[in-house]
């Protein structure tokens, strides 16, 4: 029983990130700190950081005009996003379905993050 409750949830976060993706035009610019969680822990933390480390690498992959920066689509970074709120469910963190919207909504913009973080590399002079 438990097994299908989570796979119907898993299923219904995977819709929902994949229509925000689709809508990602239509929402709001994020913050520049980050993401807007309700309130912090494990879980969280966890998700924040994966998004850190996956846009910077890509914001990097743009400035050096590496080619796998050109494949990137909606679909796969919402694939990649479901895929890092499972990961960081499977740590033991406890998820919160509003802060999982809260970051499905986060990188459903991850082409405005993606290319600030290149534009501030730019203006650094480069990758640290």
């Amino acid at each position: 029983m438990l097994g299908r409750r989570a796979a119907a949830r898993t299923a219904g976060v995977c819709l929902a990130v994949v229509v925000l993706l689709g809508l990602h035009g239509a929402l709001r610019p994020a913050p520049a700190a980050g993401i807007e969680f309700t309130g912090a822990g494990p879980y969280e933390a966890c998700l924040q950081s994966e998004a850190d480390t996956w846009l910077n690498a890509r914001a990097e992959d743009v400035v050096n005009g590496a080619e796998s920066v050109k494949s990137l689509d909606d679909a796969k970074v919402a694939g990649w996003t479901v895929d890092i709120m499972k990961s960081c469910s499977a740590k033991g963190a406890p998820s919160n379905a509003g802060n999982e919207a809260q970051f499905g909504k986060y990188m459903a913009r991850w082409r405005e993050h993606l290319y600030e973080l290149a534009r501030v590399i730019r203006a650094k002079g480069g990758s640290d």
